[in-house]
């Protein structure tokens, strides 16, 4: 333990040396729910609660770990874990875990360079990173790419997000054992694997029907390998509106982008709690970190951060079931191909209504 200490330590202050980052911040203070930048058509779905017509944000397939039931302590697991270096890790995972996986290596050589990046800070994260198998999340199209640092698709115009922004969203949320966590945009189910690590109350929406039958599917058939995946609490349905029933939520992570903070999730957030999204309008999207704070008066106070320091990302659109995108600015051109693909395919076509990774 002491050694593992005084390595994150070293490699923190190295970090520290070598990578300085400016931090951008932002406050502003909201009244109340309703001052939030809102599109139109959801105006009064967030004054009443009430998802506009044709939506039904209560609807739809759920896989749920119930109230009361036993969960697999992923936290539990993951401090368990020896990472002082590569070697007693690999030996942890094939003599603890009988995983032999020949991504191991990758793996962690991924996750160091996250760590020097300082996109994983806490060894918390970095453990969870460490035990989340990226290569079954990478669809079969894209074999041989499990730990490229770049975003890949999976179909149905979703996307599984480049690692690194997984690390660095993932870390940005700061997540203890027992919070309650909600992702919006389950996608290739990566992200949520990384967050049954750090915490047994996960719980993650998506939109895209067959995107979420698949996923679930998968995560069933992992979790006979990875118990801890049986704490992610899964439905179909429009994460714009959270998931009220089991609110309110201590973190929040969109997967999507949108040019506004959803005022429903703002709602669903815990008082202190932090939410990270890609913020912004097409094409000139930044992850930002919100932090709510409320005041004796039910005044809100939202501080935000760049998290990223001014670096632009790309995600797929927040849509709606009807494949409308919540945001209210003009779409853009579409991403460019990422390298790695470029010699081998291009990606999926967009589809109407995704709401998943990248």
């Amino acid at each position: 333990m002491a050694g593992m200490v005084v390595t994150f330590f070293v490699i923190g202050l190295v970090s520290a040396l070598l990578i300085p980052r400016l931090v951008a911040s932002q406050s502003e203070r909201v009244v109340t729910y309703e001052e939030t930048e809102t599109p139109p058509a959801v105006e009064e779905a967030v004054t009443t609660g009430i998802p506009p017509e044709g939506v039904d944000s209560a609807e739809g397939e759920v896989h749920e770990t119930l109230p009361g039931t036993q969960k697999y302590d992923g936290p539990q697991i993951a401090q368990s874990m020896s990472i002082e270096t590569k070697e007693t890790w690999l030996s942890w995972m094939r003599n603890d875990r009988h995983d032999t996986s020949a991504f191991l290596e990758d793996r962690w050589k991924l996750a160091q360079d996250f760590v020097w990046s300082q996109e994983l800070k806490r060894p918390e994260d970095v453990r969870a990173f460490l035990l989340a198998p990226r290569e079954h999340f990478v669809r079969a199209q894209n074999k041989g790419l499990e730990y490229a640092d770049t975003w890949l698709p999976i179909g149905y115009g979703a996307t599984i997000t480049d690692p690194d922004v997984v690390a660095m969203m993932t870390t940005t949320l700061n997540i203890n054992p027992g919070d309650k966590v909600l992702e919006i945009g389950t996608g290739s189910g990566y992200q949520a694997s990384i967050l049954a690590y750090l915490t047994t109350e996960v719980y993650t929406i998506e939109i895209i029907r067959p995107l979420f039958a698949e996923t679930d599917n998968l995560l069933q058939d992992l979790e006979k390998s990875n118990p801890a995946f049986g704490s992610i609490n899964r439905k179909l349905g429009d994460g714009y509106y959270g998931w009220e029933e089991y609110a309110p939520f201590d973190k929040i992570i969109v997967t999507c982008a949108v040019d506004h903070i959803p005022p429903p999730l703002l709602k669903q957030l815990s008082p202190g709690g932090i939410m990270v999204l890609p913020l912004g309008p097409p094409g000139r999207q930044y992850i930002m970190e919100v932090k709510k704070e409320v005041a004796l008066d039910g005044s809100i106070a939202l501080n935000r951060r760049d998290v990223y320091n001014g670096m632009r990302v790309s995600f797929i659109p927040f849509r709606n079931e009807a494949g409308a995108s919540y945001s209210t600015s003009a779409p853009v051109e579409k991403p460019p191909i990422p390298a790695a693909l470029n010699a081998r395919q291009s990606p999926a076509p967009a589809a109407a209504g995704s709401d998943a990774e990248q």
